[in-house]
Parts: C-alpha cells; sequence; structure tokens
C-alpha cells in the first residue's frame, strides 16, 4: 500500500520531447533574461542551480558560461516554469535566479539544486526525482507535501499543520526543524526522514530507512524492515 502511494512520485520528472522552443534569452555574455510571467511553480530538470526568491514581482535571470546559457531552456507550460537544457545541452552549470509573487509547488528531475527562501499559504508540494537537491529555507503553510524517488535530498525548516512525508529509495527528507501539527510519513528504502511532530501521525516503514518524528509525536506504526521509527519519549 505504501508502495502505491510512492509510485506517482516516479511521475514527478520534468524531462519531455524538445518540441517546445521555449522563452527566447535576452542579453549575451555570462547574463541572460527571460520574460515569464504567470506561474506559480517550478520545475528544474537537469544539473543546474536554482534560487527561488518569493514575494516580489516575476524575473528570471539565468548567469554562468556563455556556452551553457546557449543551451539553457525556459518554458512555461500552464502555471509551471520549467528549467532544462535543450537536447545537446552540454556539461557545466548554470544559475538561475527565479523571482514570484507567491509558490505552491516545485520539483527536480535530475540532480539539480533549488532553494527557496519562503513557502507560505495553504499549501505546498514538494518532489524530487533523481539526485538533486531541495531547500525550503522558511515554511509556513496548512499543509506541506514532500516525496522524493532515487537519492536525493529535501531540508526543510518552519511550521506547517498537516505534513506528508515520502520517500522511495536512498533519499532523505531533512525536517528535524519543521514542526508540523499532524503527519503521514511513508518510507520504502534506505532514506531516512526526520520531522518534529507535536500531534498524532501515522507511519509505514518499509525497508532500512530510518524515520524519527520526535519526542512528542504519537504515531501509529506499521512497520517492514530494519528501519527504526521514533516517536515520543
Amino acid at each position: 500500500m505504501v508502495l502505491a502511494a510512492l509510485l506517482p512520485l516516479m511521475a514527478c520528472g520534468v524531462a519531455a520531447a524538445d518540441t517546445n522552443a521555449g522563452i527566447p534569452a535576452r542579453g549575451t555574455g555570462n547574463v541572460r533574461t527571460f520574460d515569464a510571467r504567470d506561474f506559480s511553480a517550478v520545475k528544474l530538470g537537469g544539473s543546474d542551480d536554482v534560487v527561488v526568491r518569493v514575494g516580489g514581482d516575476y524575473a528570471v535571470r539565468a548567469e554562468g558560461d556563455p556556452r551553457i546559457l546557449d543551451r539553457l531552456k525556459i518554458t512555461r507550460d500552464g502555471g509551471a516554469l520549467t528549467i532544462s537544457r535543450r537536447s545537446d545541452g552540454g556539461r557545466g552549470h548554470a544559475r538561475v535566479f527565479v523571482t514570484l509573487p507567491a509558490i505552491d509547488s516545485a520539483s527536480i528531475g535530475g540532480s539539480g539544486n533549488m532553494t527557496i527562501d519562503r513557502v507560505t499559504g495553504p499549501s505546498f508540494e514538494g518532489r524530487i526525482a533523481g539526485s538533486g537537491n531541495m531547500t525550503l529555507a522558511q515554511v509556513a503553510t496548512r499543509a506541506l507535501s514532500i516525496g522524493i524517488t532515487g537519492s536525493g535530498t529535501v531540508a526543510a525548516r518552519g511550521t506547517t499543520e498537516r505534513l506528508s512525508a515520502r520517500s522511495a529509495g536512498s533519499g532523505s527528507i531533512d525536517a528535524a526543524q519543521l514542526v508540523a501539527r499532524t503527519a503521514e510519513v511513508g518510507s520504502v528504502g534506505s532514506g531516512d526522514i526526520r520531522a518534529t511532530v507535536r500531534g498524532g501521525a501515522e507511519v509505514s516503514s518499509v525497508g532500512s530507512g530510518d524515520v524519527d518524528l520526535g519526542r512528542d509525536a504519537q504515531c501509529r506504526v506499521r512497520k517492514a524492515g530494519s528501519g527504526d521509527v521514533r516517536c515520543g519519549g
């Protein structure tokens, strides 16, 4: 049952057929800007680094080796901004700065890194497929959903009323500095999950990954495997 719940995470990657030319870049050299607006989700495909700043007008700026920037692809599909490479994207990393008024979801497909400075509002969903890393520097939401398929890492701090945290593979969720009133946690594989829950929690653990929800968590646990589950005490 836990595995069935985790399978949708495998669809969170952003790779797709290269049929969209993307938003034209402005500028030359080692800085480019892109005229993208009206999005509330950010998707990263590949190995680039993305810094998301929440609370200002829309802006997208990329910095790096001009040869890499020439291959960078920025698209907007509905309410999502996607950062990826063209099919012959080459090696190396770009650094992309994204500013938007509010964000409700983010995903990484690949080995890139994404840092989001502030997550607020009713809900937020963060997903990783691969070895990427996502940092949520400050969370204040009613609901927070985090999912990993692969070896990536999500780090989060702040507060949420309801936490959903699921890991399939060796990926870890480091949210010891995130305080939740309730939680649903699922672990399949060797990845560890840490959070601070001050209330009820449902925990499913299959494999060798450890789950630690802190001394104030009141858990109902279903467990198969060698992983430890710590709740209360």
